[in-house]
Formats: C-alpha cells, structure tokens, sequence
C-alpha cells in the first residue's frame, strides 16, 4: 500500500505540474484603452490597420483630438541598463515594459495607477491615468461593444493549445539553452483589431505578450506562431549571462564580413523560423506558405533558417557554435548586398544628434523610422558630447550621425574620432558613409536644416545601397 501511494503521489504530481499553463491567455481593459490612444496616434508598433480604423471614427471627435495631443506629451520610456550583459545585446531596458505589464495585470486604471506609482512622475502619472479614464468611453463605444464577443471567441480559440504549448515551451527553452522557468507563465494579452484582413502587431515585455488580433480572422495557427514568436524573443532575451557571452563569442569569432549583419537579424529571423515555421507546422501539420515577415531581410532569413532550426527543436539541441556558423553563412549566400544596404544596416543603430529634449529626439527618430525599419535603436545628443564622443569610439553598432546645427563643432569632434575623415571636406548637404578600422559602418548626413534632413534621408532610402568604392554618396 505504501509503495502504491508513493506511486500515485508521484503520477498526482506529475499530472499537476504538466496541467499548469505556460501561456495564459487574458484581455485587459486598461491595456486595449492604452493601446487605443497608441494606436491613434500612430505610435511605433502600432497596426496601420487599427490606427485608419480608429481615425476614420474619431474624425469629427475634438475632444478625442485633444486627449490624444496630451497623451503624446506623457514620456513613458524612461531607459536603464544593465551592463553586466554584453554590448552586443539588448543591454537597455524601458519603464515602458513596466508600464505595459502593469497595465496587463490590471483590471481596472485605478488599479494600474497604484501598481505604477514611482514608476513615472506624479504629474505624469495623474495626466496618464486621467486620459485613460476620459478615453476608456470613447473605445467602449468604437470597438469593445461592438468586437467584445469575437474578441473573447478568439481567446477561446487559441487557450485550446494550453497543454500543447507546455510541450512546445519545453522543446523551445531547451534550443535557447534558457533561463526561463514554467512556473513564471507567459501572459497573452489580446487586443481587437476590426475586420478578417490587415496588419497586426504583438509586442513582448518580459512576461507580458501583447496580441492583436483580428476580429473575424480564420487562421488560429498563425495567431498561434505570433505567440510563440513574441515567447522567443523573451527567451531570447533572458538567456544567462554567460550563454549570452558565449554567443556573442560564436559571431566574434567568425572570419565573414556578414557576421555583423547575420548578428543583426539574428533574433527577429529566429523568433519568425520557430513560430511562424516551426511551431506552425508542428499545430498544424504542415508549413505556411505565405509570408512570414513584413520585412524583406527577417522573412528570407526565417525561411532559409527553418530546416536547420527543425533539425535542432526536433533532435533537442541548443544552439551552439556550428548553428552560429551555419546561420552566418546562410545569411552571406541569400544577402551578398547586405554589407551596402543601408536597410540592413539601419536595422541596428545608434543616432547621434543635437536635440533640444525629449519629444525632439523622438521626432527625429520617427523621421528615420519614416524610411527604415529600426529594430534596435539607441540615442545619444549632443554630438560633441563626452558620453556621445565615448559611444563614437567604441559603439559596435552602425552610426548614423545626423548634424542639423552647431555643424562646425560637431564636424571637428567626429574628426577626432574617425582619421578617415581627416581629409574630406564635409559640405553642406552631404552624404558620407564607410566602413571604419574596426569595421563598423558610419552614415553621416550634414544636413543645412531640419527638413533637409528628411530629403537626405529619402535619397539614401531611394539609393538603396552606398557605394563602398567612396565616401561621398551625393
């Protein structure tokens, strides 16, 4: 009877353990209202097709007007580092995932308020949770009572695949060789986008996935894959200090020019082979055959990807050196250009430039993101600055150094950082771009005014590629 019991305590416990969800799916209100306000004013990761929506409804709405004008005035990215990590990694951390898993948890804005306190100051907070309360009507009438139901209906949909994404977990933790534990499950956060067809986003923050999705959309596999996805790059993202080491030991190391650029796309083509590929075909039984991506490199990539990445999920491996090697090489043959597209790389910068505050730096940022995608961007202003002079010097990403003003002081202190420039007579209006002696690409646009620097940014995004044979492009 003993042994029995023991032997029944045993299976209880199993049984208990694999029942536990690590994906849990949920819909907060607070969330969608802040999504909402995002969305309207066409925020960074936001879907084109719920912002038209949300513009198409609100158009004759001044009071909506006005709350989204002070809801741009509310800075709720306030960086911080963790430096222990490699450079080559994602070092900077945001309030912003802070706010954001907050709002998730939440099931009302007051309740989100007291979670966040600290977090943003007073003023800010109080105007926050002041423009959500004023615009929480506003969504209730244009989408939640409209889509509410189908919104729910998709939820159910996709919380079938409880226990099968515990099996997936395990297998895609193990590829990542991670730190992440069952027992700190992934909250899905849904969010409704009106119609069958159009643009989603999800967006991770730590355990927090947020998913939009379409009201009247068929294809939970894929709804599915975007799950696992945005689950792959937290993975990703929370390896131990030493793998992420290790890894960035495995680029270092290799002798190819496209190493960087393979770097580069490394964890966006990674996430979209496993979910989108992998984890598709493993729900479904069979690979999906439309695009994966809506970025030209990051689909290609994925693509080119997969069958490794299947071999390696499927015989229980962790990437190691030889994935390393092979994804570089793969990456070489599908992109030879890469090394000259300024899209490739754009897609890991850092911009240098003289901004006034805050809101300038973000409008500048969005005045290249009007051009390139910017997967991974860091900012530093002034120019001249020491802590901008350090980053010059020793930054591995590529550099885009935008001069608007002060153009004399700042064209002598970037002088001092690159001898190639020494002899160049860098003129008004000019495009300079090269590869320096620890072979990082530098753009320099020396721009007379503000709006000529959206017309030198659309020239370099018409040119496609630079010409590594010169330094002036224009």
């Amino acid at each position: 009877m003993k042994t029995l019991l023991i032997i029944s305590m045993w299976i209880g416990s199993c049984l208990l353990a694999y029942s536990q969800q690590v994906i849990k799916y949920k819909i907060s209100k607070p969330y969608a209202v802040f999504s909402f306000l995002e969305h309207a004013v066409n925020r960074q990761n936001t879907s084109i097709t719920l912002h038209d929506y949300i513009a198409d409804e609100t158009k004759e709405n001044l009071v909506f007007k006005e709350l989204c004008s002070e809801f741009t005035k509310i800075d709720t990215d306030y960086s911080f580092r963790r430096e222990q990590f490699p450079g080559g990694r994602r070092q900077q951390r945001s309030t912003y995932d802070l706010i954001c898993i907050a709002l998730v948890q939440s099931n009302s804005i007051d309740e989100f308020k007291n979670k966040i306190i600290g977090l943003l100051p007073n003023e800010d907070l109080l105007k926050l949770t002041a423009i959500l309360k004023k615009a929480e009507p506003i969504y209730e009438e244009l989408i939640w009572s409209k889509y509410q139901e189908k919104t729910y209906g998709q939820l159910a949909r996709l919380d079938k695949f409880a226990l099968k994404s515990n099996e997936l977990f395990t297998k895609i933790n193990n590829f990542y060789k991670g730190s992440w534990s069952p027992e700190m499950p992934f909250t899905v956060n849904l969010y409704p986008i009106p119609g069958k067809t159009g643009t989603t986003i999800a967006t991770p923050h730590i355990n927090s996935l947020c998913v939009g999705v379409l009201t009247d959309e068929k294809d939970v596999f894929a709804r599915f894959g975007v799950v696992i996805h945005e689950m792959c790059h937290v993975l990703y993202d929370e390896q131990s200090k030493d793998f992420q080491e290790q890894l960035e030991l495995y680029f270092a190391q290799s002798v190819s020019p496209y190493k960087k650029m393979a770097h580069n796309f490394f964890d966006e083509s990674l996430a979209t082979a496993i979910g989108n590929g992998w984890a598709y075909k493993n729900l479904s039984g069979k690979i999906d055959t439309t695009e994966w991506y809506n970025h030209e490199y990051i689909n290609a990539y994925a693509k080119v990807l997969f069958p490794m990445v299947e071999k390696y999920i499927d015989e229980n491996r962790e990437i190691d050196e030889e994935f390393v090697n092979t994804a570089i090489g793969l990456f070489a043959s599908k992109f030879p250009n890469a090394i000259s597209d300024y899209a490739s790389l754009l897609n890991q910068v850092t911009i240098y430039s003289d901004v006034e505050n805050n809101l300038s730096r973000d409008k500048l940022i969005e005045k290249v993101r009007k051009y390139f995608r910017l997967n991974s961007v860091n900012f530093s202003s002034p120019i001249s600055d020491p802590n901008s002079i350090n980053w010059l010097m020793n930054n591995p990403d590529t550099q885009l150094i935008i001069i608007d003003k002060n153009t004399k002081e700042n064209i002598k202190s970037i002088k001092k950082v690159f001898p190639e420039l020494l002899k160049i007579n860098i003129l008004d209006n000019q495009i300079i771009c090269f590869y320096d002696s620890k072979n990082r690409a530098n753009i320099l646009i020396n721009a007379q005014s503000e709006a000529q620097v959206d017309t030198l940014l659309q020239f370099i995004s018409n040119q496609k590629y630079f010409d590594l044979a010169k330094m002036v492009q224009n």
